[in-house]
């Protein structure tokens, strides 16, 4: 049969998986038919094996009957196994649906968002580092000059009024008796 656009052959189209909760609702639908399918399989597999092991061909012994009736319920268990993996990978694909395509831009945009901050952020920090460097240049200027310990208050001539700091090197005078 081949695709048509026009009609939906398959049941379910791109545009409805990609419809909010479509994906949910399609692989709700998947696992469910393949669950169904998973204990027909088992069921019908387990019983086949059972009849046969009762009913084996003609000329067989028990043990030729017993390899006979699993080689053919193989096949049953192996279509369990593999509707089983359908059901896993449904699971897959409805997280790795969400993941990318509702978590992945939440995340996106927190993060442009917490980096637009970090970057008016860091504008307003860049801006105190460089009016505490400025405001340490002034007072080791200030004090240079030996305006500091006459003028403690005070501002040097042009230089706008700032919090006295004490001299980061008097601390480490000796002979003052401290």
């Amino acid at each position: 049969m081949a695709y048509d656009d026009d009609t939906s052959d398959f049941g379910w189209k791109s545009d409805q998986l990609l419809a909010p909760g479509g994906m949910a609702m399609y692989t709700d639908q998947i696992r469910q038919i393949f669950r169904e399918h998973r204990d027909d399989f088992r069921a019908l597999a387990n019983d086949l094996q059972g009849d046969l092991k009762h009913n084996p061909p003609a000329g067989d012994n028990k043990l030729e009957a017993n390899y006979h009736a699993w080689k053919t319920a193989r096949l049953l268990h192996q279509m369990e196994g593999h509707a089983q993996a359908i059901i896993t990978l449904a699971a897959k694909l409805r997280a790795t649906h969400q993941n990318i395509y509702v978590e992945l831009p939440k995340r996106r945009a927190v993060k442009a968002e917490a980096k637009a901050l970090e970057k008016s952020g860091q504008g307003a920090q860049v801006a105190r580092t460089a009016g505490n460097v400025n405001d340490l240049v002034r007072q080791m200027a200030a004090h240079a000059t030996g305006q500091a310990g006459d003028q403690a208050g005070q501002p040097a001539a042009g230089v706008p009024a700032q919090p006295a700091y004490p001299p980061v090197f008097d601390m480490f005078k000796t002979g003052t008796g401290q």
